[in-house]
């Protein structure tokens, strides 16, 4: 028996107005890059920076795309905020999907998603991937880090 399928569009409203009425996690938050945005591609997204390391007391700012296959495919992301941390491309700012759990699994998690019903809690999302993300940041949070405020060059 084949699922039904959350349009693209349809979870992307229920991802916007979960960001826009703070019902995540503290920790992070997350809308639109542009309100006009019809396709809602571009986003954007801030990290609180995890306790108890160098990343204590930071905010970081991180940009995300969903392109037209999201969610069957995970957002690109990057950081505005310059960071030191190992999958970061020390340039862009780009997220390598490989360094972090959720994002290296989208697909396979979204494949089996299309077979089976949908649980209580969506596992894929934009705000799932900005925790994955801060968690990622606690596994590494003694590296030394730029100057707090600082951006990445295409960001300036």
């Amino acid at each position: 028996m084949a699922v039904a399928q959350v349009p693209r569009n349809f979870k992307l409203l229920a991802e916007l107005e979960k960001g826009e009425k703070g019902m995540g996690a503290g920790a992070c938050s997350y809308g639109l890059e542009d309100p006009d945005d019809i396709y809602m591609t571009y986003w954007r997204g801030t990290i609180w920076g995890p306790p108890h390391g160098n990343h204590e007391n930071r905010i970081y700012e991180l940009k995300m795309e969903c392109g037209p296959n999201y969610p069957k495919e995970p957002p690109l992301i990057h950081f505005v905020s310059q960071i030191n941390l190992p999958g970061v491309n020390p340039t862009d700012g780009k997220v390598d999907k490989n360094a972090v759990a959720v994002l290296r699994d989208w697909i396979l998690i979204a494949t089996e998603l299309a077979k089976n019903p949908r649980p209580k809690e969506d596992p894929l999302s934009l705000e799932v991937a900005l925790i994955a993300i801060r968690k990622y940041m606690e596994e590494h949070k003694k590296l030394p880090q730029p100057p707090e405020g600082s951006k990445f060059a295409m960001y300036k």
